[in-house]
């Protein structure tokens, strides 16, 4: 198992083990960007069935095409919480042989986790886009409708609609928000059944399978987490300093989907960055923390008035703000920090004063630079020092402390005086 145990996927998983008398492996959070140690742990511990996420499964992946290694001592390796691409799968396929089963699953928390699958036949992948969903579970049904709920022909886009006995009941005294999402099912004859709106596009391919194509909404799913683009919006405008926030989903430098937030700043005000990141940190989650900031003196419209998303400008690889006070690393061990740093986030120079999270960087990076640490300086960190010591300045110390080439720093051995104490007999 290789989530938090608050993610849904953990009681599936769960299930999953113990109702087939197997013995369920946690995967320890430093292992999961390191390919070495977790392909380490799987041989060790005869894994043969395991569920990954796209990005930890990449980073696996090009590590056995690098080493020449394989995963055919499985037998079903499961694709899940995101969409996948299809050069992703290929590269799969290609470290798997004739086995394990390769499957690509979707689900979502309110049809309890997963509602459909799809065994991955190789010469059955067509085009560059994502894997398609496939087929209902047993129990499950799913639907393509439109506008007017009815069936979309096949080929034409919908929104993917889900039922069955996995349906949730609804969301806890959110009324108005039930009575969206979860609505009468017009296809069932049990009184009271529902389908649930996932929000989601997709559409039917001739074979019977559903194609997943992307949002219809404002929601997006970034490493796991689904975010509400306007609550981060919202907040973002409840600072004095901005006047218009929009927030999109897009590739970052680092080639990972982040977030980006555009700014119009308020009349007679100046946007400080730093001080507005520290504003959105007290009142959201840092997963719906942006990655990188851009202040615009207008927000692009289309001919209809609305936000023109499309002619936002990429991202800038590094904020003015965070360059402008640029220092040099000025030891050996802050080069090699700031070395590491840049093949990470997939830019340069990095300044030993720069904030690794600030800069663009996430837990999942957080756990590369962790893996490329010990690598190069033979010392076993654990995650939380990066979050504690976010700048190559801090973590060099912290590195110095812990020892180089794994030779911990201590204090000379001193011979210590003891003597030998006789207990006085008591009386009773």
């Amino acid at each position: 198992y290789m989530a938090n145990f608050s993610f849904d996927v953990f009681s599936s998983d769960l299930t999953r083990t113990l109702c087939s008398g197997g013995k369920m492996v946690i995967c320890p959070m430093e292992l999961l960007l390191n390919p070495a140690g977790m392909y380490g742990l799987m041989l060790r511990e005869k894994i043969d069935c395991a569920e990954f996420v796209p990005a930890v499964l990449r980073t696996l992946t090009s590590h056995l095409q690098l080493t020449g290694q394989k995963l055919d001592f499985m037998r079903l390796l499961i694709c899940s919480s995101d969409a996948w691409s299809i050069a992703d799968c290929r590269s799969v396929l290609s470290v798997c042989g004739d086995k394990p089963r390769v499957v690509n699953a979707y689900g979502v928390t309110e049809a309890t986790i997963d509602s459909t699958y799809m065994d991955i036949e190789p010469g059955k992948l067509r085009g560059e886009g994502f894997v398609p969903i496939g087929r209902p579970f047993p129990n499950t049904q799913t639907y393509v409708l439109d506008r007017h709920m009815e069936p979309s022909p096949i080929g034409v886009p919908g929104v993917l609609y889900i039922g069955g006995a996995g349906v949730a009941r609804g969301y806890l005294k959110r009324p108005e928000l039930n009575a969206e999402k979860f609505v009468a099912d017009p296809f069932s004859r049990t009184p009271g059944a529902r389908l649930y709106n996932s929000g989601d596009a997709a559409r039917y391919l001739p074979d019977g399978n559903v194609e997943f194509l992307g949002r219809t909404d404002n929601q997006v799913k970034i490493r796991g987490f689904r975010i509400e683009l306007g609550e981060i919006e919202a907040v973002l405008g409840k600072h004095p300093t901005v006047q218009q926030a929009v927030v999109v989903a897009r590739e970052l430098a680092t080639g990972d989907l982040g977030l980006v937030a555009y700014l119009v700043a308020a009349v007679g005000q100046t946007i400080d960055v730093a001080a507005l990141r520290t504003f959105i940190k007290l009142k959201l989650p840092a997963y719906m923390v942006p990655s990188a900031f851009e202040i615009l003196e207008k927000i692009p419209l289309n001919a209809n008035r609305k936000v023109d998303r499309k002619a936002l400008p990429a991202p800038k690889k590094k904020s003015d703000d965070l360059v402008k006070d640029f220092a040099a690393p000025r030891t050996k061990n802050e080069e090699k920090l700031a070395s590491i740093w840049s093949e990470v986030l997939q830019f340069s120079p990095v300044g030993i004063h720069d904030n690794f999270f600030e800069l663009g960087g996430h837990s999942l990076m957080a756990i590369q630079v962790i893996s490329r640490i010990r690598d190069r300086f033979g010392v076993e960190l654990p995650l939380r020092n990066l979050f504690e010591n976010p700048t190559v300045a801090e973590l060099s110390v912290s590195i110095e402390a812990q020892g180089i080439n794994g030779k911990p720093k201590s204090s000379p051995i001193v011979r210590l005086k003891r003597e030998l104490v006789r207990a006085k007999p008591t009386l009773s």
